[in-house]
């Protein structure tokens, strides 16, 4: 069964909304996240993020790093 195929399950939920959205296309854009898991593997829902891309991705929705 397709259940038997998980190895992870994560609950997650946004902890606040971004001042300026970040679209998927803005990451996949920027040379600085090119190693990024969400990248790097189009499949991805739910992958690690370093401490440097969260700071980049930061950045880019205008918040404070």
């Amino acid at each position: 069964s397709m259940m038997d195929k998980i190895s992870d399950v994560f609950l997650v939920k946004p902890v606040k909304k971004f001042k300026t959205t970040v679209p998927l296309k803005a990451i996949k854009a920027n040379p600085a996240l090119a190693e990024m898991d969400l990248v790097r593997q189009s499949r991805l829902s739910v992958g690690k993020v370093r401490p440097e891309e969260w700071t980049e991705i930061l950045r880019m929705a205008g918040e404070k790093v």
